[in-house]
């Protein structure tokens, strides 16, 4: 998702403002400048840009509830005014619109940004994607891409992401980023690990979950998974086999750490 997908006929329609009398709902008016779609804000005005805000970027401002931000519409008699995102009250958001505003807002040292890219280094299973500033982790087997959220007001931070299915954002559901990855790893390993031990396999499998809730301070879900016994219970060196952390090795070069 874009902000190119929220435009329909020059206007986004996710976005409506209840007016001062006579009362009516007005959308935001987008127009184009060299391709670029724009809203136009009459308070910045005096700007270099003159007024003129990328949707991009104005979704940006927005999902940082920026103060004073404003922008134009027009009512149904072509008469034009303002939109002003101060009287919350009077401004209507679609639920998939705040849920792109989540992933616009999202800390990026919080734990749901750091379970997203953990998941897009799992390559080939995984690859990084942007989405207008928005990094995300895209499926090579299926196209489910996923994506942030801003857990900033909520309790606790727990590593949620946002998933959208075969990459349809109308099919999108917030799941446990421990369990999206659980899945994930299981399969990452048994790919690299093809005619290892299934004893390789779960120690190996071990060694990553450790490391993923070093990266992102959350747990892999993996109940039945014990600690590596014996042989594959040695310190990690980079030159022992495998079951004995090697795609930690792997994962941590990918992450930069």
């Amino acid at each position: 998702m874009r902000a190119e997908d929220f435009i329909i006929d020059g206007r986004i329609p996710d976005i409506e403002y209840r007016t001062d009398a006579p009362e009516e709902v007005v959308c935001p008016r987008i127009t184009r400048r060299d391709g670029v779609p724009m809203l136009y804000s009459h308070n910045e005005r005096d700007a270099d840009h003159e007024g003129f805000v990328p949707a991009a970027e104005f979704l940006r401002r927005l999902a940082r509830q920026e103060p004073n931000l404003a922008c134009t519409g027009y009512r149904a008699n072509g008469k034009q005014t303002t939109l002003s995102f101060n009287k919350r009250d009077r401004v209507s958001l679609s639920p998939r619109l705040q849920a792109w505003l989540s992933a616009l807002a999202a800390p990026r040292d919080g734990k749901s940004v750091a379970v997203v890219g953990f998941l897009a280094n799992l390559m080939p299973l995984y690859t990084h994607e942007d989405r207008d500033g928005v990094w995300c982790a895209r499926s090579l087997q299926d196209g489910t891409l996923v994506l942030p959220v801003d857990e900033s007001e909520w309790d606790e931070a727990r590593g949620t992401v946002r998933v959208h299915w075969q990459g349809d954002a109308a099919r999108a559901t917030e799941v446990d980023g421990g369990q999206l990855a659980a899945l994930a790893l299981e399969r990452y390993v048994r790919l690299h690990g093809t005619g290892a031990s299934e004893e390789a396999i779960a120690a190996e499998l071990w060694h990553l979950a450790r490391h993923f809730h070093f990266k992102t301070d959350c747990e892999v879900y993996l109940p039945q998974l014990d600690a590596p016994a014996g042989a594959f219970a040695r310190v990690y060196r980079p030159a022992l086999g495998f079951g004995q952390g090697v795609l930690v090795n792997v994962v941590s070069k990918l992450l930069g750490a």
